[in-house]
């Protein structure tokens, strides 16, 4: 039985290695092409790129694990089904359940190691990562200026705009700030159009300006404010060194990407402490300013209101129905005239906007916080989906191997894609409804797996009783299909 084992993780580990390498490659193709527009044009040298992709490698590991599970076991098993190896073996009295028994092994070792190495190793690799790819994002200023965002290409100067052309470097809706010392005070420049330039050793940028307007304050003037319109102006602007800067990891030490399981617990319950006393100040700020806000004013009747508060009254009340007849609103209101009854209807509905712009405002707050802590919520519970993911992938495969009886390339990465595309698009479009806090981030992550474990279950139940097969007829004319169409395609391209 060992012989047997053995033999059979042999006949899984090379098409496993196989298709973790493909499958890292894929992914890579994939993030190169995400940030293709941050590393074409700035003469990069190799030795950077190369240091990219390789920290970047690290973070696609837990996704591929997965997928070269699934892949490799469907080929594994299905050369056995193909050579009638597996018919072999059930027929001198091996179980199914005894045949997988080293698969379901191994692939419990990667799912282990697959823990391990998200909680340990990859924070580290994600910090290099994102600093690597930063420092290179702000290698050129033209890059890091974004539609609609104040940057800071210099110092001292912020730079907004509406429109930028990747392409051209036009910009449309110019705004600038200028701080600089040797420059006058509060110095705002806004432009209709212009184009950004930047000089072949990175030292200077060069803003030309179109249709604008300059203002500036001048202390000391006989007009301390000036404004004056151009049709076009030529701003230069003196840059820092532009290498990039590999010793900015403190900006991403504290992201969620960058900690392990220990790290982010404790982050979460900081975070829920803050949100707890933050939500406590809310509450206590709106009873004192919003709801009893101006309790103890003076109205002197002279259209102002003097909310300085007064000295406390003395009532002694004898009954609730002595106060009720002394108190009534329809009374007080009919004792003012018109002039106090709008001012007191203008004054309560001005009140009422203020303390519904305060809630909308602590309102975004508070879901912007949640936000942030359910962002920490899923990254922790994203280390043991994908782990789990390994073992569950080679549940399906083992059984799906054997009905399809087919190794190779062919249809087993068919049918592994496909299953790892609904498993990737369920998981995306749950953790977009996390994201929005509809549902708890533990039911988010673990929502696609739940939905694949009883296909798994039913897959390896139901082949070991030879109660579900489909007949090979079925596979062949499915591949024939698939080859007559290429041949057609073929034939019409001569």
């Amino acid at each position: 039985m060992k012989r047997l084992h053995r033999y059979i993780l042999r006949a899984f580990i090379g098409p496993w290695l196989i298709t973790f390498l493909l499958c890292v490659f894929i992914l890579l193709m994939q993030f190169l092409w995400r940030y293709i527009d941050d590393l074409v044009g700035k003469g990069l040298d190799l030795s950077i790129i190369l240091e990219l992709m390789f920290y970047a490698s690290f973070s696609l590991v837990p996704l591929a694990l997965p997928l070269a599970g699934l892949l490799a076991s469907i080929m594994a098993m299905g050369k056995f089904g193909e050579t009638n190896e597996l018919f072999a073996m059930k027929s001198g009295g091996v179980s199914l359940y005894r045949i997988m028994m080293p698969l379901v092994v191994f692939n419990t070792v990667i799912s282990v190691v697959a823990f391990l190495f998200s909680n340990n190793l990859m924070p580290y690799t994600n910090l290099k990562m994102r600093s690597l790819l930063f420092g290179i994002q702000q290698q050129r200023p033209e890059v890091i200026i974004q539609n609609g965002i104040f940057v800071e290409p210099a110092d001292d100067i912020c730079i907004k705009v509406d429109n930028k052309n990747r392409a051209t470097n036009e910009l449309n809706g110019v705004l600038i700030y200028d701080h600089r010392p040797s420059s006058t005070p509060n110095n705002v420049t806004m432009a209709a159009s212009g184009n950004l330039l930047v000089t072949e050793d990175n030292s200077m940028m060069i803003l030309e300006l179109r249709n604008g307007t300059r203002h500036e304050d001048v202390k000391g003037g006989k007009y301390q404010h000036q404004s004056s319109k151009f049709e076009r102006q030529v701003t230069y602007l003196e840059l820092d060194a532009t290498g990039i800067d590999k010793n900015n990891e403190e900006f991403f030490k504290g992201g969620y990407e960058m900690l392990d399981n220990n790290q982010l617990n404790f982050t979460i319950d900081s975070l829920n402490n803050a949100l707890s006393t933050r939500e406590q100040e809310i509450c206590g700020n709106f009873k004192r300013f919003q709801i009893f806000k101006g309790i103890n004013g003076v109205y002197d009747g002279s259209g102002t209101y003097n909310i300085t508060r007064a000295k406390p009254l003395s009532i002694e009340v004898s009954d609730d129905k002595a106060v009720a007849d002394k108190v009534k609103v329809d009374s007080l209101c009919a004792m003012m005239d018109n002039q106090q009854r709008n001012a007191m209807l203008e004054y309560a509905v001005n009140y009422s906007r203020s303390a519904k712009t305060y809630i909308d405002i602590v309102s975004d707050e508070i879901a912007g916080t949640r936000r942030w802590i359910v962002r920490h919520e899923m990254e922790w519970y994203r280390k043991y989906a994908l782990s789990v993911a390994c073992l569950l992938f080679c549940l399906i495969g083992i059984p799906l191997g054997s009905i399809i009886r087919k190794g190779g390339f062919g249809l087993s990465v068919v049918v592994s894609v496909f299953l790892f595309l609904m498993y990737y698009i369920v998981s995306t479009t749950v953790e977009s409804t996390v994201k929005e806090l509809v549902i708890p981030a533990g039911w988010g992550m673990w929502f696609s797996t739940l939905i694949l474990l009883p296909l798994g279950i039913y897959l390896v139940i139901s082949v070991s009783n030879d109660s579900l097969r489909i007949n090979p007829r079925v596979i062949n004319k499915i591949i024939n299909l698939f080859k007559f169409r290429r041949k057609k395609d073929a034939d019409a391209d001569e």
